[in-house]
């Protein structure tokens, strides 16, 4: 079967009324161009105040309403859930991507499981940059895979494999983070496309330090369920590393001071494993849940 035939474009939205009607424009004008493709434009209005829905509703999009803001990565699970099509792509309201990338990323989809647009980010801070290289390092720490754009919202992918992974997914913004890591623990074929980014229409929702908080328990968390010897060697290092240091400056800090960093020390670690061993259990509950 020709995987590439038939496409479901899932765009969440809040406050984007100055540029939904414009991506979904080039949406149509860059799709219309593929022979034989029969897709749909689903937009999901995440609680806007503006006139997000009704210019989506205008450009002749299919458009859901959330009854208030509940986030990116729920937006897109209501999108993908109303959506008709194994294939499901994703791109963001904004117009910092170009949906004419989307031609280029869907023959690929023959042979893998998910294409992500790379992006080129040449405008970066040098915090911004260095939280992306923290993401990626525990990205490849836990999962081997390096992902050259982990949370790119240009992608497209198998509506099977979110269907199979939802409730380990984030409904805000590191959606895009944890489908990335999934595909990579259960071992999806996975492919990055180079693609140009665009300044956005409109302000920003993401904060950095915020979001970067959520997307690493988030990644803690799934490698617990795929991963969790991997869990336990980086805490356990990590314990032997701080006992080593504490060790050496015995004799600066005094010996009472050394013992009671050093109970304090081993009593994270022992909540930390108990913390482990607790989300793992409630885990293993959900899922035989789940299954009734």
């Amino acid at each position: 079967m020709n995987r590439k035939q038939a496409l479901s474009v899932v765009i969440p939205a809040f406050n984007e009324e100055n540029g939904i009607t414009g991506v979904i424009e080039k949406i149509n004008g860059a799709l219309t161009s593929v022979e034989g493709l029969e897709y749909e434009i689903v937009v999901v209005d995440d609680g806007s105040t503006d006139g997000t829905s009704a210019r989506a509703s205008a450009a002749k999009a299919q458009v859901i309403t959330h009854p208030k803001n509940f986030g990116y990565g729920r937006s897109l699970l209501t999108g993908i859930d109303h959506s008709s099509h194994e294939l499901i792509a994703i791109i963001d309201a904004d117009g910092t991507y170009d949906p004419r990338d989307l031609t280029r990323m869907l023959p690929l989809m023959n042979i893998y499981d998910m294409v992500v647009g790379a992006r080129s980010l040449p405008k970066q801070t040098l915090f911004v940059s260095l939280l992306r290289l923290l993401l990626k390092s525990i990205i490849f720490y836990f999962t081997a895979h390096r992902s050259i754009d982990p949370n790119s919202g240009l992608r497209i992918f198998t509506k099977e494999m979110v269907q199979q992974g939802r409730h380990l997914f984030s409904q805000k913004f590191s959606f895009s983070t944890s489908l990335t890591v999934y595909a990579a623990l259960t071992h999806r074929f996975i492919e990055y496309l180079p693609i140009p980014y665009y300044e956005r229409t409109g302000f920003s929702k993401v904060s950095h330090i915020r979001d970067s908080m959520r997307t690493f328990f988030l990644i803690l968390s799934m490698a617990l369920v795929f991963r969790p010897g991997r869990c336990f060697l980086a805490q356990t290092v990590a314990c032997v590393g701080v006992m080593i240091l504490l060790s050496c400056g015995k004799t600066f800090i005094g010996f009472e001071r050394w013992v009671e960093f050093t109970t304090i020390w081993l009593s994270v670690n022992l909540l930390t494993s108990f913390g482990f061993i607790s989300y793992l259990l409630s885990c293993l509950y959900g899922q035989a849940f789940r299954k009734r």
